[in-house]
């Protein structure tokens, strides 16, 4: 399977995807998501079908020293085809900067499936507290812990990647 560079045409339709796959306080609202994709502040890539339609989505920012991934996405109609897992090494192995993402505390089935997923492509859980700031008025803070690649990371690099994400990704001031 080949993933591609998603261009700005693909933006809504990468969008789609997401919020059919997201919870709305894991999404920033599409006006806010077009302009950061314009803008370069990320990049996406993934797979589309014959007909052209985004099935595969994931977004990286650039951040110093390393890539934050903000969402990894497949069409529900595909999932459990490793679209997903395909996608996810593909990037691990283009990417040489560590890697950083997300994810939600194993409080439920669904979450520790997630969070065991990326464990066995090679992610390691880091057990520090961490609070992503609020994408959309009127939600809170959203407890979640960090996931890393290659390695697990100490408490010096927790506080580093946690500003760059709040100030860079979030622009919440820490």
């Amino acid at each position: 399977m080949e993933f591609e560079k998603l261009k700005k045409e693909d933006i809504k339709a990468m969008y789609d995807l997401m919020e059919e796959a997201f919870p709305q306080e894991e999404l920033r609202v599409y006006e806010k998501y077009k302009q950061l994709y314009e803008n370069g502040s990320f990049e996406a890539f993934g797979k589309k079908d014959k007909r052209g339609k985004v099935i595969a989505v994931i977004s990286i920012w650039h951040l110093d020293g390393v890539r934050y991934i903000e969402h990894l996405a497949v069409d529900a109609s595909l999932r459990g085809q490793n679209i997903g897992q395909r996608l996810l090494k593909w990037i691990l192995e283009k990417e040489k900067t560590p890697l950083v993402l997300e994810v939600e505390l194993p409080e439920n089935e669904m979450a520790k499936r997630r969070i065991g997923f990326y464990q066995r492509l090679g992610l390691h859980y880091n057990d520090y507290a961490y609070l992503q700031p609020p994408l959309r008025e009127g939600h809170g803070m959203l407890p979640l812990r960090l996931m890393t690649y290659p390695e697990k990371i100490d408490e010096k690099t927790y506080f580093h990647y946690q500003k760059q994400l709040h100030q860079r990704v979030y622009f919440y001031d820490v």
